[in-house]
């Protein structure tokens, strides 16, 4: 959506605002530690969300539902994320120094 934008927060919630009414339109709340990164994916109609709470989240944008959710006991906390150029993959750095 044109108008929208997301932010994720340390009260375990992305919130997506309409910026044309100044209102929350959508809040997106599975995660349970604070949000770390949002990373928009697939021609913006999905996202990626990282949190404290060891989990990579991915969302249908307006959709407040996880599609995908991928969680292993070994993994940490991914604190930085980014899109590749070409945008057919996502790469985290997670605390401890590993590429996800």
């Amino acid at each position: 959506k044109q108008n929208s934008f997301l932010v994720g927060s340390a009260n375990k919630k992305i919130v997506q605002f309409d910026t044309k009414t100044g209102e929350i339109s959508q809040q997106y709340e599975e995660h349970l530690g604070p949000v770390n990164t949002i990373t928009f994916i697939d021609n913006n109609k999905r996202f990626v969300s990282t949190a404290d709470d060891k989990k990579i989240f991915i969302w249908e944008f307006g959709i407040p539902v996880v599609v995908k959710h991928v969680s292993e006991p070994d993994m940490h906390a991914i604190p930085a994320a980014i899109l590749h150029p070409n945008g057919k993959y996502f790469a985290g750095q997670s605390m401890d120094n590993k590429i996800v």
